[in-house]
C-alpha cells in the first residue's frame, strides 16, 4: 500500500475513533436520563430536498442544527395539523430528545443568522425516526463503541 493510502486509512480509522469516543461520551452522560435517544435518521429524500432548497437561496450559507425534545403538547399539536394523509409522530416520542435543521443565511453582512420566518425554508426540519425507540437502530455501526454495550438496540 503506497503511503497516501495508508495515510488516509488512518485518518480514517482515527475518524472513527473520536466518533466512537464523543457517541460514548454521550451515552454515558444521557443514558438512563428521560427522553435519552442515541441518534436520529432522516431519508436521503428529506436531505437531498433540504439541500437543495438551502442551495437555490442566493444568501443562504449553511444550516444549524438544535437539539430539541418532544413533549406531549408538541406531538399533539403537529398531529392536529398534519395534512390528509401526513405521517403522525407516535406517542412514544414523548420526551424523547431529536435534532431539528434550521437554514442560516448572510444577512446584512452578518453571517449564520437564523432564517425561519418569511423564508424559503418556513420551518425547521424536523420528523426523523428516533432511536430508540424506532426499529432500524444500527447497533453495528463503527461508530458505536462495541466493546460498550448498548441494550437499547432492537
Amino acid at each position: 500500500m503506497n503511503d497516501l493510502k495508508q495515510n488516509e486509512k488512518e485518518t480514517k480509522n482515527a475518524d472513527i475513533e473520536w466518533a466512537q469516543q464523543m457517541v460514548s461520551a454521550f451515552k454515558k452522560a444521557e443514558r438512563g436520563k428521560p427522553g435519552y435517544t442515541r441518534s436520529v435518521w432522516f431519508p436521503i429524500d428529506q436531505m437531498k430536498k433540504l439541500i437543495n432548497t438551502i442551495a437555490n437561496e442566493p444568501d443562504a450559507d449553511g444550516v444549524r442544527i438544535y437539539f430539541g425534545k418532544y413533549t406531549k403538547s408538541v406531538i399533539d399539536n403537529i398531529n392536529a395539523n398534519l395534512p390528509s394523509g401526513g405521517h403522525k409522530i407516535p406517542s412514544t416520542y414523548v420526551d424523547r430528545n431529536t435534532v431539528l435543521f434550521v437554514s442560516t443565511k448572510n444577512e446584512g453582512g452578518k453571517p449564520m443568522q437564523d432564517y425561519v420566518k418569511n423564508a424559503f425554508m418556513t420551518e425547521p426540519e424536523n420528523r426523523g425516526a428516533l432511536c430508540p425507540p424506532d426499529s432500524g437502530c444500527d447497533c453495528t455501526s463503527e461508530i458505536i463503541d462495541l466493546n460498550d454495550t448498548d441494550t437499547d438496540c432492537p
